[in-house]
């Protein structure tokens, strides 16, 4: 489906669908895209900005093709006119062009990008499996760099919300999670997840029998 987005640029963010994002909104350009926001469906794509590229003719940065669009769930304006939001992801999508606007900031026309999902019908992409691998690797891991409480996933997301808050929670940086959000088969996202975090575990488990058994955390 094909729609116009206003788009909110920003360096080294990279949004996913079904996770959070806090923002504070301080710029009036995007005072002005916060309010027309929330007159209408409360909807802003957020897009990474394309630091290897140049600047337009306008002195805009230039962004990266995809982006996720969010809607705004928590509201809190302050005095000053600033404010305090949350987007909940909803969707990826794929910019088509920009479009000419008066507002002060910019607008997109942008297209869905479905993800194709995991497929019960095949035992290489088998949805209860994945899941499971992915909650286990994950809570092991969190267990391992002492964060038990940051391993458990919400077990009520879909298949591609929750790979998508596992991601929100690794410390990627953001060329890996850009790759990660271009991916057409939410299983080939799956097996990157599960392998990355597995080569974690195992540099983890390498280094166990050297470290000190000392609460000083200048001996971990």
């Amino acid at each position: 489906m094909r729609r116009e987005l206003p788009i909110f640029p920003l360096p080294d963010v990279v949004f996913f669908p079904e996770t959070t994002l806090p923002l504070k909104i301080f710029e009036p350009r995007y005072r002005t895209l916060l309010r027309d926001a929330l007159d209408g469906d409360r909807t802003i794509g957020i897009q990474t900005i394309d630091s290897a590229s140049r600047k337009d003719a306008q002195g805009r940065p230039a962004v990266l093709g995809v982006g996720c669009a969010g809607e705004i769930v928590e509201h809190e304006p302050q005095e000053d006119g600033q404010a305090h939001i949350v987007l909940r992801g909803l969707y990826r999508y794929r910019i088509l062009s920009e479009v000419e606007s008066e507002r002060p900031y910019r607008i997109a026309l942008v297209d869905e990008l479905p993800i194709a999902p995991l497929s019960p019908s095949r035992p290489s992409a088998d949805s209860k499996e994945f899941r499971s691998l992915l909650t286990d690797v994950v809570d092991r891991l969190a267990t391992s760099v002492g964060r038990a409480e940051a391993g458990t996933l919400p077990l009520e997301l879909s298949d591609e919300g929750l790979v998508n808050e596992a991601v929100s929670r690794l410390g990627l940086d953001t060329e890996d999670r850009y790759r990660l959000l271009t991916m057409e088969r939410l299983e080939e996202r799956y097996r990157w997840v599960l392998g990355h975090v597995a080569g974690i575990q195992r540099r983890l488990d390498l280094l166990a029998p050297f470290r000190r058994s000392s609460s000083n955390p200048r001996w971990n």
